[in-house]
């Protein structure tokens, strides 16, 4: 039995995960495996929860492209969040994206492997919880777009929202 998660924010939660109970109690106790339920409060900080949603997109949609997850973790950085940081001059990154563009206004013959190798060095865990937000939007929205549903877990809807 795979494991089911609750997320109980209403008296409607409390009513799925007791009929829950209720409907495979007896099925797993005869089986020898008597459900085991662990009550817990949230824990994870909204960025933790991001990032978790985050790889678990990044393995749906490499599995729909015949990929693995790191390619395509590159590929929405690249999509996506190198947009967002420059758009908001994100400090660190200001004059590497200035000299990348030098690169390419010049047509330099290392302008790509400049700019993949920035590529590379972007790191998710600089953007805020406003900016990871948005870019998880836009990566729900291009898989979307391009034939593939993501799907969220329950207790991890809380973590996005679509803009």
């Amino acid at each position: 039995m795979e494991p089911v998660v609750f997320v109980i924010n209403s008296f409607d939660g409390v009513g799925k995960a007791i009929a829950y109970m209720h409907r495979h109690h007896a099925d797993a106790c005869a089986q020898g495996k008597p459900l085991v339920v662990r009550i817990d409060q949230k824990q994870e900080d909204r960025s933790k929860a991001q990032n978790r949603l985050y790889w678990l997109w990044m393995s749906q949609w490499a599995k729909h492209q015949g990929t693995d997850k790191d390619t395509e973790h590159l590929f929405f950085k690249k999509q996506f969040l190198a947009r967002i940081y420059h758009r908001d001059d994100v400090g660190q990154y200001r004059k590497t994206f200035a000299a990348v563009k030098v690169l390419k206004d010049q047509k330099h013959p290392q302008y790509q492997a400049v700019a993949d190798g920035l590529n590379e060095l972007i790191s998710t865990t600089d953007a805020t919880v406003d900016q990871f937000t948005e870019y998880l939007n836009d990566i729900h929205a291009f898989c979307l777009k391009h034939g593939k549903h993501l799907s969220t877990p329950d207790d991890l809807k809380w973590c996005w929202s679509e803009l």
